[in-house]
This record gives C-alpha cells, sequence and structure tokens, in this order.
C-alpha cells in the first residue's frame, strides 16, 4: 500500500468525529464521506445484515435531504449529499460482499496521487476482540492503531445525553431523560453498553496484545485538541503538521450540567481508568485531575 493506513478504534465521545472531519478536511489525506464503515465489528452475518439494513435506511435519508436541497437551490449541499449518497452505495456493496479485499478496496478508494494517508475511524472498535483486532492488523500489517481517551465522567455523560436525545418521549426533556439514564446505569447495572466503551484499560489490553508497540498510541482527547498535540499527531502519521481547528466542536449535543451527585458517584465508579490513564498514558489533562 501507497499510502500510510490509520485505524482510529475510539473511544466514543472522545473526539473521533472531530478527528475525522479534520482529517477529511487535508488534501493529502482521503477518507470516505461515509464515517464509520463497520466492516471489522460486523463479521457475523447477523450483524452484518442489521448493519447493511441501518445503512439502506441512512440512504434513503440522504435521498430526501438531497431533493430538498435541489428544491431550496441548495447546490452546495445537493453535491455533498450526492457525493455521500454515492459513497454509501460503494459501502453498501462492500459491506454485501463483506471480504477483507473488498473492504481494502473501498477504503482506498478515495486516494490519489498525493495522498498520504487513508483510514478507518469507527469507535465501535475498541470493544472488539484481540482475535478480530488480529484480523485487522493482518488485512494491513503496517496499519496504525489510534485510540482516543477523553475524561471519563464527561465522556460518560456525552454518551449518555446522545442517547436520551434518540430515546427522548413526549413531555420530556432531554435534561430528566439523560438523568435518568444516568442514574440506572450507575445504580441499577443496566445500558452497560454506555460504559463497557469508556473501559479504556481493557482496550488498552486488547490492543497492546496485537498490536506492536510503535504502531499503536494511545491519546487523549484533550492533547489531540490543542496545536501542539494535532502537531504530535501528524508526526507520527508521518503528514505535514498544519494548523488543526481546535476550538471547533463536532456533535458535541446539548450543554447540560450534569447533577453533582451523579458526577461523583460516576467518578467514584470510574476511578480506575483515572488510574490506569495516569499509569500507563502519562501525565494527566487538568480536566481529568479536577475529577481524578
Amino acid at each position: 500500500m501507497d499510502q500510510a493506513f490509520l485505524y482510529c478504534v475510539g473511544a466514543t465521545k472522545a473526539g473521533t468525529s472531530w478527528l475525522y472531519r479534520t482529517l477529511a478536511d487535508r488534501p493529502d489525506v482521503a477518507l470516505s464521506a461515509v464515517k464509520e464503515t463497520h466492516f471489522w465489528d460486523t463479521r457475523d452475518p447477523d450483524a452484518r445484515r442489521a448493519q447493511i439494513e441501518a445503512f439502506e435506511r441512512q440512504l434513503r435519508r440522504f435521498g430526501t435531504l438531497c431533493t430538498e436541497a435541489e428544491e431550496r437551490g441548495q447546490g452546495w449541499k445537493v453535491a455533498n449529499m450526492s457525493r455521500r449518497m454515492a459513497d454509501m452505495n460503494r459501502l453498501i456493496a462492500m459491506m454485501q460482499d463483506g471480504s477483507e479485499e473488498a473492504y481494502l478496496n473501498y477504503v482506498t478508494a478515495p486516494a490519489v496521487a498525493e495522498t498520504r494517508l487513508v483510514g478507518d475511524i469507527c469507535p465501535a472498535y475498541g470493544l472488539l476482540s484481540t482475535g478480530t483486532l488480529s484480523e485487522m492488523l493482518g488485512a494491513v500489517p503496517e496499519a496504525r492503531f489510534l485510540y482516543l481517551i477523553r475524561e471519563p465522567v464527561s465522556r460518560l455523560w456525552s454518551a449518555v445525553r446522545m442517547q436520551a436525545d434518540r430515546q427522548l418521549q413526549p413531555g420530556q426533556t432531554v435534561e430528566q431523560k439523560a438523568h435518568n439514564i444516568l442514574h440506572r446505569v450507575l445504580n441499577k447495572g443496566v445500558e452497560t453498553h454506555l460504559t463497557a466503551r469508556g473501559d479504556y484499560a481493557g482496550t488498552v489490553a486488547r490492543l497492546r496484545a496485537v498490536v506492536p508497540a510503535e504502531q499503536l498510541r494511545v491519546m487523549y482527547m484533550e492533547e489531540l485538541v490543542t496545536d501542539a498535540g494535532y502537531a504530535s499527531l501528524c508526526g507520527w502519521l508521518g503528514l505535514p503538521e498544519v494548523r488543526a481547528p481546535v476550538s471547533e466542536k463536532v456533535h458535541e449535543g446539548q450543554a447540560i450540567v450534569i447533577r453533582p451527585d451523579l458526577a461523583e458517584e460516576a467518578a467514584r465508579q470510574l476511578a480506575s481508568q483515572y488510574a490506569f490513564a495516569e499509569a500507563e498514558v502519562g501525565p494527566l489533562p487538568d480536566a481529568w485531575r479536577a475529577r481524578a
């Protein structure tokens, strides 16, 4: 492969969308118009069929948005949605094929002569087994694996707010729904997928068991979204340093303040993640120290 290859495997709500947007805007990086392929976390046939159906629903939504943009005379939006629809059609075809060859062809298809980096950014990959991570490395032996981690309570609260927005019922506010969900997560042990995606220690252990040390980077999100942090990442990826939109936020959701009692309980239950990060990743950023 002529270009460097990046797997960004999460964590969920830890800056992967910001990274995708920032890299996709570079002329020397070629990423699909659809951020998450979900190729490696849907190897089971039932999961693959469900993911294809989800992509097909998204494709229909893109078509509706494209038609509405045409009616409003929004040529720029028509062009953007048309590009996303074309990529979605290619993605669906790749998923239906299901082979590693089809996957690599899909991921590398946007590359041109000046492209220095291609890749796959999908937070769901942070939950994968060592067996599947080994398959990923086997498909691209020289690939670099990036795992972003965010202050644990903030990451959990962001994920909870996103779920609350999706599950909102008539008569509820997002704030009420989010606090109800977080209370259940912390006190009843339900909706464990929300906390599993923030098990940094577990994910890093699986990554280290498979990925050579020089091809793996675990990075604080709070470090990434600084000029120095982004420049450091570019150097690791072999990209020329450019300024990044460090002040921009992507998919941040509604700015709802977490209840202090729930924040304290979340920090207590997530204490092992703070300890892991300080011991294994490096000095904690200020946002982490405020809760640790």
